[in-house]
């Protein structure tokens, strides 16, 4: 498990909040069970996931900063 890792994707920072081969999740045909994964990912309370290599990194938005004066 991977913690306190942030990439930018699409202009918006993430934190990473796993990492998991992408073998967990798929079917027997080799496609990725979206549904599966989707409940996976909502469970972890994040929002995306990224494919890098085999793996998939899930992805936990980091909501910018609002200063209060």
């Amino acid at each position: 498990m991977v913690r306190n890792n942030v990439i930018i994707k699409d202009g918006e920072s993430y934190e990473i909040i796993d990492q998991v081969n992408a073998s967990m999740f798929q079917n027997k045909d080799g496609n990725i069970n979206q549904q599966v994964l989707g409940m996976y990912v909502h469970n972890l309370g994040c929002e995306r996931v990224v494919q890098r290599d085999n793996k998939l990194l899930i992805l936990k938005l980091v909501e910018e900063a609002v200063i209060v004066e």
